[in-house]
């Protein structure tokens, strides 16, 4: 942008400021190197008139011709400047905004381990309760098939004491018996038997 005002700037206005460039150059020697050496004492009060006059047309050149291009170089780079500042800025904005993001999504995340935790806790709180339920009733179930097996066997085991008891019976009924029984006896519980069927 600068270097297009350079080139529409018109042929005269650079060499006027060529001109001013040179003569406040001209204006910083020193004034024993131009001095001639047998110059009389009028001469320092004219080089320092001149300089004056020198310096204010110099300066009356660089109003008229050269303020405007200066004003608009400074604007030029002050609207540059403030750009790149609005553009660091809106890029800090934005910055800023991923950081929150990022702190917001790490907190969120931080909730939902937490969310997360507890919930398999309670998932493993209630898993262990219902094993511990499974096996109480599976204890239950063992204790009452091993109470029916236990009562059964004592059923048998009655049954076959009973057995043997009744079978020990007769048998020392059938020793002791037709020692004692006789004919008569025989035939009333032949009936008998027979009315029982």
């Amino acid at each position: 942008m600068r270097n297009a005002n350079i080139h529409t700037l018109p042929w005269w206005r650079v060499a006027a400021a060529a001109v001013l460039l040179l003569m406040v150059l001209l204006l910083m020697v020193p004034q024993g190197v131009l001095a001639e050496d047998g110059a009389g004492d009028w001469r320092p009060t004219y080089d320092l008139a001149l300089r004056w006059i020198n310096f204010f047309i110099l300066m009356f050149l660089i109003f008229k011709y050269a303020r405007k291009p200066l004003v608009n170089f400074f604007k030029e780079k002050s609207e540059d400047i403030k750009k790149e500042i609005r553009a660091v800025e809106q890029e800090k904005e934005e910055i800023l905004a991923k950081v929150e993001e990022m702190l917001k999504a790490r907190d969120h995340s931080q909730e939902k381990l937490e969310k997360l935790k507890e919930r398999v806790i309670a998932q493993g709180t209630a898993k262990k309760q219902r094993i511990i339920e499974d096996a109480r009733k599976e204890s239950k179930i063992l204790l009452a098939g091993a109470q029916r097996k236990i009562e059964s066997q004592m059923m048998t085991a009655h049954e076959d004491v009973r057995a043997e008891m009744i079978d020990h019976a007769i048998e020392m009924a059938l020793q002791k018996l037709p020692a004692v029984i006789d004919e008569k006896d025989r035939q009333k519980l032949y009936e008998q038997y027979i009315e029982n069927t």
